[in-house]
């Protein structure tokens, strides 16, 4: 099973990327005064009444004969989402009126399907400008609704339509999806502290020597087979980062094998972040590609719009590949790229990219000196030697996602953590703090991805970052969990 894929498709200028933005409650796809500023598809997550949906914002279709290679190139995205769409939002302006492009895209959405189309006239911001609606049933479509996006009127009952069009199986799996996401929100607040009362509840389950079950004792309980089964279905989500002309986009149509990102030889073709569902040898994977991520003081203002759905991509992926020159060597700048998905606690994985252009022994050490200098802070990473443009190592690359994903998803008994937390504390006791020793009691796991252990200690504030880093290192050593970064959530002991 898998989320329902919805498409905004329509003429430039009517207000798609507004109507994109509003439905997912968060400004997502750049906005810009700028002709043609949405270029490929961009897709996002969004939560239509409780049910989580994949939505996807397209370029303008125009069919005016062009030379210019990009604007054919958002033509035929914009085609492709149709074709790979549960459900339409086919946009117009109202108070443009009909025009006769939105007749020829009417008449593209006609041959793919009318039943799964929805109408929207936008830009009806008052009550008497209904009136302008009704020009547009000539475009032959059942289900017309007018909207505003600027005023968020008609939005609600979009939302309804929606959920009312959607296939039945799909429908069920969006909402397993969205409740599924609003338990990992619960266990976020267990994590910040928020939740004092599950804070009490672990602590005396722990203090009596119980096995603790986070997947059971903090979440509703489920059928297990059912949902087993469920996840199995759920794509691993990668974010593709790095700096500018890195070839995150040529990875992720070699990957893919399809061209799915605009390719081209002008600076700053992928300004957003552009997901792609793949399946791989029976595996599914959600790619993410990123605009390059500059130095703050080298960006437009189009650039920083990029480098913040770049962090978002960060933030929604389960494991980040940061894409990296082979033959330039790594740098600083990457170093503060890995930084930002490390300070997220995400699975990393460092692709060396085109080391097809390595010619000799001397390149190969220069890049590995490049490494030693510059990675010495994430040693726990894999570190890939790719070949995007030739399809070199691809395969390894892909063992790996799958390797640290599952790292990053291990679950520990209570009874085996706490053993294990024992025998490091009798290796290198903790150090004193205001001259008492410090003790660490016991602890359980209460997250995954990233593995996320509260601890139960005397003197949370007195255990030193060295210490801290001692206990992570061996922690993953123990546990398998060599590839990702792990949490240590401390809380004292009442």
């Amino acid at each position: 099973m898998r989320l329902p894929v919805i498409s905004i498709v329509g003429r430039p200028n009517v207000g798609k990327s507004s109507l994109f933005n509003r439905l997912i409650s968060k400004r997502a796809a750049i906005i810009d005064n700028t002709p043609g500023v949405t270029r490929d598809r961009i897709i996002k997550e969004a939560d239509i009444l409780d049910h989580k949906v994949l939505l996807v914002d397209t370029g303008g279709i125009d069919n005016k004969d062009t030379k210019d290679e990009i604007a054919k190139k958002v033509k035929e995205q914009a085609l492709r989402a149709i074709d790979e769409s549960d459900l339409i939002l086919f946009v117009v302006d109202g108070q443009t009126g009909l025009t006769d492009l939105d007749k020829d895209v009417a008449k593209i959405l006609r041959k793919k399907g009318a039943d799964k189309v929805i109408l929207l006239v936008n830009k009806i911001d008052e009550p008497f400008m209904e009136d302008l609606v009704y020009e547009f049933y000539k475009l032959g479509f059942k289900e017309v609704i007018p909207i505003s996006t600027i005023h968020n009127l008609g939005i609600e009952t979009l939302k309804e339509k929606i959920l009312e069009k959607l296939p039945k199986e799909l429908k069920e799996y969006a909402k397993k999806v969205y409740e599924e996401e609003e338990k990992q929100k619960k266990l976020e607040k267990v994590v910040t502290g928020e939740d004092i009362e599950t804070l009490e509840k672990i602590e005396d389950a722990l203090s009596k020597g119980e096995e603790f079950d986070f997947e059971t004792d903090l979440e509703e309980k489920v059928e297990k087979k059912k949902e087993e089964k469920d996840k199995k279905e759920v794509p691993i989500k990668v974010a593709i980062v790095g700096r500018p002309n890195m070839g995150k986009s040529t990875l992720l149509n070699a990957l893919a094998k399809d061209e799915r990102v605009i390719v081209s030889n002008v600076p700053g073709t992928t300004r957003d972040a552009i997901d792609t569902l793949v399946e791989i040898n029976g595996n599914k994977f959600l790619f993410i590609d990123t605009a390059g991520i500059r130095k703050r003081s080298e960006m437009k203002d189009i650039d920083y719009y990029s480098y913040l759905r770049a962090l978002d991509a960060i933030d929604r992926a389960d494991v980040v590949v940061v894409v990296t020159d082979g033959k330039q060597g790594i740098t600083t700048k990457d170093a503060k790229i890995i930084g930002l998905a490390l300070e997220k606690h995400k699975p990393i994985i460092i692709a060396v990219n085109k080391t097809d252009l390595l010619n000799s022994q001397k390149e190969w050490e220069k890049l590995e000196d490049s490494i030693d200098l510059n990675l010495d802070f994430i040693k726990h990473a894999p570190k890939v030697f790719i070949s995007a443009k030739e399809g070199k190592n691809l395969d390894e690359l892909i063992r790996k996602i799958k390797e640290v994903y599952k790292q990053a998803n291990t679950k520990v008994k209570t009874s085996k953590f706490n053993k294990i937390l024992w025998d490091i504390q009798k290796a290198v006791y903790p150090p004193t703090y205001r001259g008492k020793p410090i003790k660490l009691y016991y602890g359980t796991q209460i997250k995954k991805n990233p593995p996320t252990f509260l601890i139960f200690t005397n003197y949370p504030e007195g255990i030193p970052k060295s210490y801290i880093r001692y206990l992570e290192n061996k922690l993953r050593e123990h546990l398998g969990l060599k590839n990702v970064p792990i949490r240590l959530i401390f809380r004292k002991r009442h």
